[in-house]
């Protein structure tokens, strides 16, 4: 899986297989502010984050596969 993340708030990922995404957004004391679980079809796909749950600051953003760290975004919520 590749996933990217859009200035609007949307995680595009390209999965080569079938998995299951798991996506972590931490503020910036490290607490966990928001956290998705997502089942992944072989494709392109379009998650929304809805980021406007979230107070304005920093973020990062981890996404894993199963258990296997993918990348990590850091963004700001205004």
């Amino acid at each position: 899986m590749e996933p990217s993340l859009d200035p609007c708030g949307y995680l595009n990922i390209v999965a080569d297989n079938i998995g299951k995404i798991t996506l972590k957004v931490f503020d910036t004391n490290g607490r966990i502010a928001k956290k998705i679980c997502k089942d992944i079809m072989t494709g392109v796909h379009q998650l929304d984050l809805n980021i406007n749950e979230l107070s304005n600051g920093t973020y990062i953003l981890n996404a894993f596969n199963g258990d296997v760290f993918l990348k990590a975004f850091k963004f700001v919520k205004q």
